[in-house]
């Protein structure tokens, strides 16, 4: 099983780069980056059996007819999510089944990737995520990953390019909404960060459970009510 995982030196940047935006625990910085590099693939024959382990709590369990039927389930019980553990819980099996289908070379080049952005290079690290998108281009966990090494580099229009092709390959992806909202926020568009925070926060409510950060962002959408 090939892992990655976000180092305290890869969050630390993030948060540099977005600092203008505050800690949000119910956002994209304290979930969504938390969750969204660590990319874990396993074999199709496990992918099948995962949903065998749902705790109790998250409802009945997931039929094994392929991983397509299983993400679209989790996706309906994400939104329903009880508890932020509970929604933490179903966003980290989402995030397995959506690498389920990556190649063991694939794999190496986003493990890289993650290695040079840890070394402060993010430039390579947007090279080598390039080099896996030109092996499966179909993948949209590749390109969610792309937008975020962009974000680190500074290329925005670059991430919401490369949003903008995750979520035409998987629209029911909250870690991708999110990702957007926090970069057209960085582009100073308040309207369209607005929009893309309501479509997360309606595929997992627990992003925003006191409404804090939507308001946030319907002031800069729109201005101080009056």
């Amino acid at each position: 099983m090939v892992g990655l995982a976000l180092t305290g030196k890869l969050i630390m940047m993030i948060m540099h780069k977005t600092r203008s935006l505050g800690p949000r625990r119910n956002g994209f910085l304290f979930f969504g980056l938390s969750t969204a590099l660590s990319i874990t693939a396993v074999p199709a024959a496990w992918a099948d059996t995962a949903p065998k382990t749902q705790p109790a709590p998250l409802a009945a369990p997931v039929p094994t007819t392929g991983t397509a039927k299983q993400i679209a389930l989790l996706v309906k019980q994400l939104a329903q999510a009880p508890t932020p553990e509970d929604a933490h819980t179903l966003q980290e099996r989402l995030e397995t089944l959506r690498a389920a289908h990556l190649s063991p070379t694939t794999q190496l080049l986003v493990r890289r990737a993650e290695k040079d952005l840890t070394s402060e290079k993010p430039d390579d690290a947007v090279d080598d995520m390039g080099d896996a998108l030109a092996l499966q281009p179909d993948q949209a966990i590749l390109w969610r990953t792309r937008a975020q090494m962009r974000l680190v580099a500074g290329n925005l229009k670059g991430a919401v390019s490369d949003l903008g092709e995750a979520l035409m390959r998987d629209a029911e992806d909250a870690q991708s909404w999110s990702l957007l909202a926090s970069v057209e926020e960085h582009l100073n568009d308040g309207q369209a960060a607005l929009k893309a925070w309501q479509k997360a926060t309606a595929l997992n409510p627990m992003l925003d459970r006191s409404h804090k950060r939507s308001d946030s962002l319907r002031i800069k959408a729109f201005g101080q009510p009056t």
